[in-house]
């Protein structure tokens, strides 16, 4: 495992919002999780809820066309921060329906259950629009102690 001391404390990636892309978006993610010591199961929650995030991006922000993703990680203070931006439809997160756990798996409703693993996988969930811009900061608590140097 890298030490801290040489892994930056932030993480900047930007590429097209392809599929094929996605594991250089959650590569140096993890890359960072790990080098800051976050155990197996906080780095598959992160891994798990990133994935979702960018997956329903490339497949429902740019209906025409390919666009761009950025994703900045960083860690600051106890806390990793992930922030995914993209200039696709507009995606209020709070207002999407929430998936019904509790119907047969045959009655559901088509979607949301990605929303719901996000949301129960993460600390902290904020969605806004900027100008022309989604912007989705995901946060995950991670040990304080591991992230001095």
């Amino acid at each position: 495992m890298q030490d801290p001391e040489h892994i930056p404390p932030v993480v900047s990636i930007h590429l097209p919002a392809s599929i094929e892309n996605l594991p250089d978006f959650i590569g140096p993610v993890l890359a960072l999780a790990s080098a800051y010591h976050l155990d197996e199961e906080k780095k598959n929650d992160l891994e798990l809820a990133l994935e979702e995030a960018l997956v329903n991006i490339f497949r429902y922000a740019y209906p025409e066309k390919t666009g761009m993703v950025d994703l900045t990680c960083r860690i600051e203070g106890g806390r990793l921060i992930l922030l995914i931006e993209d200039e696709g439809l507009p995606f209020a997160i709070d207002t999407t329906a929430a998936a019904d756990l509790t119907a047969d798996i045959c009655e559901r409703r088509i979607g949301g259950l990605g929303i719901h693993l996000i949301k129960n996988l993460m600390d902290d969930v904020r969605y806004r629009r900027e100008g022309n811009r989604n912007l989705l900061e995901l946060t995950l608590s991670i040990d304080p102690q591991a992230v001095q140097r």
